[in-house]
């Protein structure tokens, strides 16, 4: 199974995903930002649930929403997530660090919104497995860290408060930016807790009541 996507896999993996999304599926910036939420999570999730989700397909047993060739891509951007999410602690993407300068000029690239709309959509669809590992505070902090990345990606919009955001109201960019890391640092501190069968933390390196180090 390959650890990261080539060059040549991406570009495919990326018009699969186009397509699909014209159905209501995940781009691939859209599929980095989810896959990023579930490597946070810190229970392993069914590749049939997460790939039928980029698929916007209902999870059906024993059968892959896409092709196989398809769901080795996905399988090696899975892979190669684990490695920046879980390993390094790089949460927010490589590929969006450099639009984050963006931010500066009050400008939201589409991978940027995509990502975003991506990462709040694991929550959306794991909220209830968080439940199950959450205190109530706890629930609520993770909440919070992914409610602001979907607002980020509103920034970008022509609703009223982003045309405001871009002609200078608050919060001004370096708030934005500083927030962003504030966030991506606290999810990646549950992508290190380790579980047991009933939910209770097993490594003594991580502050349970926190969900980080």
């Amino acid at each position: 199974m390959n650890e990261k996507l080539t060059k040549s896999d991406e570009k495919q993996l990326a018009k699969t995903l186009d397509d699909a999304a014209q159905y209501g599926g995940m781009t691939l910036m859209q599929s980095r930002g989810y896959l990023a939420h579930l490597h946070c999570f810190p229970k392993t999730i069914d590749p049939g649930v997460w790939s039928a989700h980029i698929a916007n397909t209902k999870p059906e047993q024993e059968l892959w929403p896409f092709e196989n060739k398809v769901m080795e891509q996905l399988f090696a951007l899975y892979n190669q997530l684990h490695t920046e999410v879980v390993e390094k602690g790089e949460v927010l993407s490589p590929k969006c660090r450099p639009l984050l300068d963006d931010l500066q000029q009050r400008q939201v690239p589409m991978d940027l919104r995509h990502w975003c709309a991506g990462f709040l959509t694991g929550f959306a669809v794991l909220k209830e497995k968080w439940q199950e590992i959450c205190t109530p505070e706890q629930l609520e902090e993770v909440e919070s860290c992914c409610q602001f990345m979907g607002y980020l990606a509103t920034l970008g919009s022509d609703e009223e408060h982003a045309l405001a955001w871009r002609e200078g109201a608050d919060p001004v960019p370096e708030q934005l930016i500083a927030t962003i890391e504030e966030a991506m640092a606290y999810m990646h501190g549950w992508s290190q807790m380790e579980l047991d069968e009933e939910n209770n933390p097993v490594n003594a390196m991580v502050n349970p009541e926190l969900g980080s180090h």
